[in-house]
């Protein structure tokens, strides 16, 4: 499988240019769309698309119209028809978000160097209580699944941007459980159960389990509370933004090994060259009049044939959409065809923004009055 000669390229943005490619895929004709971005030009941004708090789906077109931006593709595998947030980190001007799940630290993004990388991300934090230090294991996460999100005897910090989803996926099955609201650096609650509903701009709950849950139990209305946390990652600088992917594709210009066959399907990815100063966002649709789509190795061999170094997957199926504003129209355009015919809420998405438009590429800036 080689892509052919592109059959559009245009420019659609600063340092931006759209490709779309017709691919000789394993059972017929493919289209591809290739978003490449120069990271070293001062006039393009990228960064987060999501709907304004963790626990919520939009689809592409809502957030990257509202956000600003003249391009963007879906992002990490969410809790679909459930909790609906993604399942890895998410970090946002600098700021951890969100923390992943247990063995989903994976993440894609641009540090605050300006360069582009794929590393993990986890939450590095403590909760400070009257008889000491207590270390934070989750962060905004409370999917729901068959097994509790949080370590047993960890505690959870959930914070206004997670939502109004219950958060009692963070403790499913678990015992000793406490929850605890503070208000201004004080308690204001505490129960022995989740909560669900949003929390008020200056608060946040704590969640624990075993020794954890014991721990918040302990409190009393009125006690100071204080919590601080970061994000923890393994690349060479913090990110600005980030998001979590499934499978690692590329690694240094070779297609990593043991990626699962699986079968053909719409995928997306994102991934970097010239040592991270050129990032691609890479769309791959299937299956179209009975021709199969791409599966992650055939995937990770056409980004390596574009030209990427570094990729990692990104979610795929139903929700795999790529959304533009090419040359000379003035609104963004759907550019795929989505597998279920009409576009899916996401979690979350990668955007890419103009300068000349103020600077403003991130939807959470423009949208919920941080």
């Amino acid at each position: 499988m080689a892509p052919s000669p592109a059959q559009v390229l245009q420019t659609i943005g600063p340092g931006t240019a759209l490709e779309r490619l017709r691919l000789r895929g394993p059972g017929g004709p493919i289209e591809a769309y290739v978003v490449r971005v120069d990271l070293d030009d001062r006039a393009v941004h990228v960064g987060l698309l999501y709907p304004g708090v963790i626990a919520a789906g939009q689809t592409l077109s809502t957030m990257a119209s509202r956000a600003g931006a003249f391009a963007a593709v879906n992002g990490d595998f969410f809790n679909i028809g459930a909790s609906g947030a993604p399942i890895g980190p998410v970090v946002d001007g600098g700021r951890l978000l969100k923390g992943p799940e247990r063995g989903r630290a994976l993440a894609a993004g641009v540090g605050i160097d300006g360069v582009g990388r794929i590393a993990t991300v986890q939450l590095s934090g403590s909760v400070t209580l009257p008889d000491g230090p207590q270390p934070l294991s989750d962060l905004n996460d409370a999917s729901r699944g068959p097994k509790p999100i949080l370590p047993e005897n960890g505690i959870a910090l959930f914070t206004p941007l997670w939502g109004a989803y219950t958060r009692a996926g963070a403790v499913r099955g678990l015992r000793s459980v406490t929850e605890v609201l503070v208000r201004g650096g004080r308690v204001a609650r505490v129960r022995h159960r989740a909560g669900a509903g949003a929390l008020s701009p200056g608060s946040y709950a704590l969640l624990g389990a075993g020794s954890g849950g014991r721990a918040l139990a302990q409190l009393g209305v009125g006690q100071p509370v204080s919590v601080s946390y970061e994000q923890q990652t393994s690349a060479p600088a913090p990110f600005r933004f980030a998001i979590g992917g499934k499978f690692r594709l590329l690694r240094a210009g070779e297609v990593e090994p043991d990626l699962p066959a699986g079968p053909g399907k719409p995928r997306t990815a994102i991934g970097f060259s010239d040592g991270g100063h050129v990032m691609y966002l890479v769309v791959t649709e299937g299956p179209l009049a009975g021709v199969p789509g791409l599966n992650l190795r055939q995937l990770a061999e056409l980004m390596r044939r574009l030209g990427v170094r570094d990729a990692v997957d990104l979610d795929d199926g139903g929700s795999t959409t790529i959304v533009a504003r090419p040359a000379r129209s003035g609104r963004l355009t759907l550019l795929n065809r989505p597998a279920h015919g009409s576009e899916r809420p996401v979690a979350n998405g990668v955007g890419v923004f103009s300068a000349r438009r103020g600077g403003v590429f991130s939807a959470t800036a423009r949208d919920t009055g941080r």
